[in-house]
C-alpha cells in the first residue's frame, strides 16, 4: 500500500509521522486474520509534490510501487489519480477528494465526505452565508476552491475572498460586511492553530481586533473535519499563552471525528510503549 502525502514540504503534515503510522497500521492488519484475510501487508510512504502540477505528474511513477494507494491529499489531483488507479485496477482510498467524480471505479472514500458533514451542520443551524478562506499553499487553495464549488452545488451562496499578504501569512480576514444577516460562517481551509497553524492564528487575531468574534461570525476549521482532534482533557498551550487568540477562539466552532475508545495521543503513547 502506497501512502501519499506532501510529507516533505508541509512541516505540520510531516508531524503526522506517516512512516510510523503506516508501520503501526500494517502491523495491526497482519496480526488480525479477520482483517488481512491471509494476505501479508506492507506499506511504502510516497512523497506528494507541493505544487499541484507536479503532484499530478508524480502519480505516473506510483504504479510500480504499490498494489493499492492511500491518498492523495490534494483534491485537485483526485481526478487524475482516480483515472490512473482505475486504469491500473488499483484501489485508491482518499478522504480528500471533493465532489462527485464520475468514472473513478476504484476510488474508495473511507469516511463521510467533509463537505457533506459541513453542509449538514450549516443546515441544522440555518447558517446560509458562507465564506471560504484558504492558506496560500496549493493544497489549501485547491481544498478551498473545491469546497466552495461543492457547497454551491448544494444550493448555498459561498464567497471566496482572495488571499492577501495583508496579515503577513497570505490570508486576510473576511470583510465585516460579508453578510447582511448574521451569523455568517467563515470556513478556514488551513492548518488548525491548535496544531501550530500560523495562518489561522493570524486570521483569528485579526478577526478579534476587527470585532468579528462577538458571535456575528462563526469560524469553522476545515482540517478538523478529516481527523479526530483531541478535545477531552487536552491542554493546548497556544490558547493558554495568547489572550487575544483565546478570546477569538470563543467564536470557533470545531466539528471533528469522535474517538471514544482512545484518543490519538493515548494511541500514540501506547504504541510507543509497545
Amino acid at each position: 500500500v502506497g501512502v501519499m502525502g506532501p510529507w516533505t514540504c508541509d512541516p505540520i503534515l510531516a508531524r503526522a509521522l506517516p512512516e510510523v503510522a503506516s508501520r503501526l497500521a500494517v502491523a495491526r492488519l497482519n496480526r488480525d486474520p479477520t482483517l488481512n484475510e491471509g494476505y501479508w501487508w506492507d506499506a511504502v510512504v510516497l512523497a506528494e509534490a507541493c505544487q499541484t502540477p507536479q503532484a499530478v505528474t508524480g502519480l505516473l511513477t506510483v504504479e510500480r510501487y504499490a498494489t493499492g494507494l492511500v491518498g492523495p491529499l490534494n483534491p485537485a489531483t483526485c481526478g487524475a489519480a482516480g483515472l490512473l488507479a482505475a486504469a491500473w485496477n488499483k484501489p485508491l482510498v482518499s478522504w480528500a477528494c471533493l465532489g462527485d467524480v464520475e468514472g473513478l471505479d476504484t476510488l474508495v472514500t473511507p469516511m463521510p465526505e467533509p463537505a457533506g458533514v459541513l453542509h449538514a451542520i450549516l443546515r441544522f443551524f440555518r447558517w446560509a452565508h458562507v465564506a471560504v478562506l484558504s492558506a496560500p499553499q496549493d493544497l489549501w487553495r485547491e481544498v478551498g476552491q473545491g469546497l466552495a464549488q461543492d457547497l454551491r452545488a448544494r444550493g448555498l451562496p459561498v464567497t471566496v475572498p482572495p488571499s492577501s499578504p495583508r496579515v503577513g501569512v497570505g490570508v486576510s480576514p473576511p470583510s465585516p460586511n460579508l453578510s447582511p444577516a448574521p451569523p455568517a460562517v467563515v470556513v478556514m481551509c488551513m492548518h488548525s492553530v491548535l496544531l501550530g497553524g500560523e495562518e489561522q492564528r493570524v486570521l483569528l487575531e485579526k478577526a478579534e481586533e476587527m470585532g468579528m468574534t462577538d458571535g456575528t461570525y462563526v469560524f469553522i476549521p476545515y482540517d478538523a473535519l478529516t481527523f479526530p482532534l483531541p478535545y477531552r482533557r487536552v491542554p493546548y498551550p497556544v490558547l493558554a499563552n495568547n489572550t487575544k487568540l483565546r478570546l477569538a477562539y470563543d467564536a470557533v466552532f470545531t466539528v471533528t471525528i469522535d474517538s471514544p475508545d482512545v484518543t490519538f495521543h493515548e494511541a500514540l503513547r501506547q504504541a510507543k510503549e509497545a
